[in-house]
């Protein structure tokens, strides 16, 4: 019997959580502790959550010895330290996303990665919705035909009232960018591995709702059942970071694209929703219905497509977890992602059992999160100086770093 692989969670907030959940659902890991921001939050996570063990020091569990697996689930500006140190340790990875702070962090812990023999994993989950990988299968056998666009938009209202608040909106915790980063990469991702189009540049307006917000001390972002202002102290701080986004994109291939971002849009809780335009039809999936796809004609009737794993095709069929007519959304996909991770992790660590990735839906990786990195920082630089920046020209002018990393 192989043994089973011990995983940590650095970071006990709702993603955190979420990931202690889905860890069980698979089954086949356990989840040996969980790490906060003290001892006293690490003991009330791992009792609430069922854990053996909870600490206030992440180096704890990443220099631990009975630990094979490391989740990365803190605040952005953690996330190179946890993740460097962590690989540096020997083991295996499971990052949120954004990877880093800054492109420049990311890069370097693509680097790491690529030198290390672990598994590297950032969190895109909704690659692994069923109705997504249906999408993809359908694009890949030409249902729709040659694309010419792709738009869509993100929106949310968590951050809607004045007194809303969060550590995303201050800029050295979250980084520069608040929106684009934390859900505009969300829809890149998704987008490039649906399309198969690679994101090559962009032109960014970026909007902030409320120039001043209190400071952040600590309230759960998700936790609701409270007032906007739970958890906040007195003082309140400038906003240097964006609330929303216009975007104009351009894809490999001449492929147009449009993507409309909001953390300030009234009675959108995580509107996420991709369109695809091509020559014999367009397709559309949308987050909040996460079940359905439609298939639009122009010479023959539409077609909404119901999540059901006996007519599926076989790379959504595999990620189909409940019959029709059961939901699967949020939680099954971070589910799904961690299972394709796993599998990765014991195939790197020799076992035999665990065949080569096959040709469903590939893992998201560092390299995946350095190129959503350039992608924000060529938001911020369109914004700034009102024109077209290329990810190619973003990643050129980080080229004296790159050689500095790899020396």
């Amino acid at each position: 019997m192989r043994p089973r692989l011990r995983a940590a969670i650095v970071g006990t907030g709702f993603v955190g959580r979420q990931h202690v959940e889905a860890l069980r659902r698979l089954g086949t890991v356990d989840v040996a502790a969980v790490a906060a921001s003290t001892p006293q939050r690490a003991t009330q996570a791992a009792e609430s959550l069922g854990v053996e063990r909870g600490v206030g020091d992440w180096l704890e569990l990443t220099e631990s010895h009975d630990v094979d697996v490391i989740h990365v689930c803190v605040p952005n500006d953690l996330h190179h330290d946890v993740v460097a140190s962590a690989l540096g340790a020997g083991k295996d990875v499971v990052c949120e996303k954004p990877l880093a702070i800054s492109l420049e962090q990311g890069m370097r812990l693509a680097r790491l990665a690529s030198r290390s023999e672990r598994a590297a994993v950032l969190c895109h989950n909704y690659r692994y919705y069923p109705m997504a990988t249906e999408l993809r299968a359908r694009l890949r056998a030409g249902e729709i035909g040659p694309l010419h666009a792709i738009r869509g938009s993100y929106l949310q209202d968590w951050l809607l009232g004045a007194g809303d608040t969060n550590w995303r909106v201050d800029a050295a915790r979250g980084g520069a960018s608040r929106a684009v980063a934390d859900i505009g990469s969300h829809w890149i991702d998704l987008a490039e591995v649906i399309s198969g189009c690679r994101l090559e540049a962009v032109m960014a307006q970026l909007g902030t709702v409320h120039a001043r917000r209190p400071v952040y001390d600590g309230a759960e972002t998700f936790a609701g059942g409270g007032p906007p202002n739970t958890g906040v102290a007195d003082g309140w701080a400038p906003v240097a970071t964006e609330d929303q986004a216009g975007l104009l994109l351009r894809f490999a291939g001449g492929v147009q694209g449009s993507l409309t971002i909001s953390q300030a849009a009234a009675g959108h809780k995580n509107a996420l929703e991709l369109s695809l335009d091509g020559a014999d039809g367009s397709a559309t999936w949308r987050q909040e219905r996460p079940d359905q796809l439609w298939i639009g004609r122009r010479d023959r009737p539409s077609e909404l497509v119901s999540r059901d794993p006996r007519t599926l095709s076989a790379e959504a069929a595999g990620v189909a977890r409940l019959p029709a007519g059961h939901t699967e959304g949020w939680g099954d996909g971070l589910r799904n992602l961690l299972g394709a991770a796993y599998a990765e992790i014991r195939r790197r660590r020799g076992d035999a059992t665990i065949p080569q990735a096959s040709d469903g839906m590939p893992l998201p990786t560092f390299d995946d999160g350095v190129r959503h990195l350039a992608f924000v920082e060529a938001a911020l630089r369109s914004a700034a100086d009102e024109r077209w920046i290329s990810v190619a020209e973003v990643m050129a002018a980080l080229e004296p770093i790159e050689e500095a990393v790899n020396a």
